[in-house]
């Protein structure tokens, strides 16, 4: 009897915290109502400074109403603080002229209003869109983190340019964060957006690290790095980082081969191995130095290993296609070819 008792009780009190558990909260595009409000708080100001300012506004409006998409209603509230506001004005003309040097410029639109929330929220909102778009994803995620998605007119089209930049970058996590908030607790979500963030998140969920579907991605931000005319140490980072996880693959694929050709693979592996355990510190591997080198003979300053003769080139070629996906062979390929150009550090 004691026992049930207790058993009810710890129900009782499961009960409790889970109705206490705060629940997800739902992003939702503000009626047009409720919007158009809170824009006319924030242009009374502005009508008693500018009389000729709210008949343009009242032009820009008169069609508007509860049909419009979230899309189009953020669309309006754009072109309303273009109209009303001159520092939006400057980014909004900046972004349309293609100003080289538009993501080294501070432009108070987009960091000095935070006291007016529905302004630099929408702003930020449009500004992270027109970086996503350019491919500028670094920046646009940067853009992105600041927006609180409560202040703005189409939460739906944040979440999903967001999404691509974080896809785009492989932040696996915080891809499958963002589209989840998209797919699962955002309203009035459109169909593009949903059959596409359905796709990313089924491309982030089977990426894997170390995997050639990784490095065909790395390899594809990389040319759009060098593209954008990025070709610094980040760049250069991500450019080591495939040709070391290509090393890793290549070995694994090799190790797979040795071992399912039998004992003679095995034995002629133990062939190899060095005498010495010192040996093992002394390597090259990966566009990286080690500890030491273990080859003391003079074999110049190239690694030379695309000099091969044409027939053993044409079977490399074809272990390239017959064992290696279709669409992962110019990956490889253009590793073949890095390590064939290496040069090797200078013996002591």
């Amino acid at each position: 009897m004691i026992d049930l008792r207790r058993g009810i009780a710890a129900l009782a009190l499961l009960s409790v915290l889970a109705s206490d558990a705060p629940a997800a909260q739902v992003a939702t595009a503000p009626p047009i109502e409720s919007l158009k409000s809170q824009l006319d708080a924030w242009l009374a100001p502005q009508f008693s400074a500018r009389p000729d300012l709210k008949q343009e506004v009242e032009n820009l409006w008169s069609g508007a109403d509860k049909s419009l998409t979230p899309s189009q209603r953020a669309d309006l509230l754009l072109r309303t603080f273009y109209l009303a506001d001159p520092e939006v004005r400057e980014l909004v003309e900046s972004c349309s002229a293609g100003d080289p040097n538009l993501t080294k410029r501070d432009f108070p639109a987009l960091a000095s209003r935070h006291d007016e929330p529905l302004l630099i929220n929408n702003v930020r909102a449009f500004y992270g869109r027109f970086l996503a778009t350019a491919t500028l994803y670094e920046e646009a995620i940067d853009v992105y983190r600041q927006i609180d998605i409560k202040h703005v007119a189409d939460p739906a089209t944040v979440l999903f340019y967001k999404a691509v930049c974080e896809h785009a970058l492989l932040l696996k996590d915080d891809g499958l964060a963002t589209l989840g908030k998209l797919l699962d607790e955002t309203e009035s979500v459109p169909a593009r957006y949903r059959a596409l963030g359905e796709l990313m998140k089924g491309d982030l969920e089977k990426l894997e690290e170390k995997s050639l579907g990784e490095v065909a991605k790395q390899m594809n931000d990389v040319r759009r790095r060098l593209t954008l005319g990025r070709a610094g140490e980040k760049v250069q980072r991500v450019e080591d980082q495939i040709i070391v996880t290509l090393d890793e693959i290549i070995k694994k694929k090799e190790d797979q081969q040795n071992s399912s050709s039998g004992g003679g693979g095995a034995q002629a592996r133990g062939k190899m191995k060095p005498d010495s355990p010192e040996g093992a510190k002394d390597s090259y591997q990966g566009g990286m130095k080690g500890q030491g080198l273990t080859d003391k003979k003079d074999i110049g300053h190239k690694d030379n290993w695309g000099d091969l003769p044409e027939k053993k080139q044409a079977a490399a070629k074809g272990m390239l296609e017959n064992q290696f996906p279709g669409h992962y062979r110019l990956a490889v390929e253009q590793y073949l070819k890095r390590i064939a150009e290496r040069t090797v550090p200078p013996r002591d």
